[in-house]
């Protein structure tokens, strides 16, 4: 029917528009978070890009219902204030009738969710948790850029090299400090040659015209100049990642007795019941008088859906802590709010006034 073609225009072109301003500021967001990592030297630019897009598809659970509310807010907004759903009616057209296609857009938007939440978001999950378990297992070689220096805690090494190329592979003027038990040891070399994997778990890093120094506490200082001197770095295996909560698969999560599984399974079936409530709770706050300007209750809107997400995830936090079983009433509230907004309060208060002034 044109006029179902019409109304998810409407919905779908603030929708998508919406979709894509959330999605650019939580990317943005997400970049500059690991590109402070990765100034540390703590990431690689390919493990950024791929822990961005994996964190965007988590994001999308929640980015998804936020934009198909205010979507569904701004369409049915228009509509009002240009008295387009007044005209539907005199046309006979009932505003049940007129809103049969938005309910079945957001129910289809739900069912992508629940796609979303059961099998994108642990996925999506557990290939960032391995992207960051290779990251903290890579050497001190691997994370170092050129003309900065790095302290590594973890071996007690400070490391500067002035220059860096081919691929990691050749470096400039480099400088090693390392201090274990009261003992300082300093290497500098003018030039260095980095060999990945040169034999089974270990880099080999070679140095030329090297100058050694060491301080001991128990001995005589050390000095030596080298012609070359090469040196075995652990390449570093990343640990198994092991159980997480938020990477396990649905079923996992069901037969788990834990409460942070408790609570994660419960998110994950709540997400598409969020997203088809206020798509439906956006309908009848989206109503407003003729020419009163389609985002007059915007604001009023946005604050329902604050409270309500802050709700989720205050029964979420409940759970983990054992101070509750269920997040479920956090849903069950907004259902009842909705309900209440659906009830034709003028059509059954109208026999009780006229009750009222014929008993005068």
């Amino acid at each position: 029917m044109i006029i179902d073609h019409y109304l998810r225009r409407e919905i779908s072109v603030p929708f998508l528009a919406v979709s894509m301003i959330l999605l650019s500021i939580f990317v943005t967001f997400s970049l500059t978070r690991f590109l402070m990592d990765a100034n540390a030297g703590l990431l690689h630019p390919g493990e950024i890009f791929q822990l961005t897009v994996l964190k965007s598809l988590i994001a999308m659970e929640v980015l998804l219902p936020l934009s198909l509310y205010i979507g569904v807010l701004s369409g049915l907004g228009r509509l009002h204030s240009d008295s387009e759903i007044y005209a539907m009616r005199a046309s006979g057209i009932s505003e049940m009738r007129a809103l049969r296609p938005i309910v079945g857009m957001a129910i289809l938007l739900a069912v992508l969710i629940a796609l979303f939440s059961v099998f994108v978001r642990p996925w999506a999950y557990g290939m960032a948790f391995e992207i960051k378990a290779r990251a903290e297992a890579a050497t001190e070689v691997d994370r170092v850029r050129a003309a900065r220096f790095y302290s590594f805690d973890d071996s007690g090494r400070t490391v500067f090299v002035k220059g860096v190329s081919d691929g990691g592979r050749q470096l400039d003027q480099v400088f090693i400090q390392s201090q274990k038990n009261g003992d300082l040891q300093v290497i500098t070399a003018a030039t260095g040659k980095l060999d990945y994997d040169a034999r089974p778990g270990f880099h080999q890093l070679t140095l030329h015209d090297a100058s050694v120094w060491k301080r001991v506490e128990d001995g005589p200082d050390v000095f030596a100049e080298l012609g070359s001197l090469s040196l075995w770095i652990p390449a570093g295996e990343p640990e198994p990642v092991g159980y997480k909560t938020k990477s396990s698969n649905i079923f996992e999560l069901w037969h788990s007795d834990g409460r942070s599984d408790s609570a994660e399974f419960q998110w994950r079936l709540s997400t598409p019941f969020s997203a088809l409530l206020l798509a439906l709770l956006a309908i009848p706050m989206s109503r407003s008088r003729p020419r009163q300007g389609r985002y007059a209750r915007i604001l009023l809107a946005l604050i329902v859906y604050a409270v309500y997400f802050n709700l989720v995830d205050v029964s979420r936090t409940w759970v983990e802590q054992g101070k509750a079983s269920t997040i479920w009433w956090a849903p069950g509230l907004l259902a009842l709010f909705v309900l209440a907004l659906y009830i034709p309060w003028k059509k059954l208060m109208h026999p009780v006034a006229r009750l009222k002034v014929s008993s005068r």
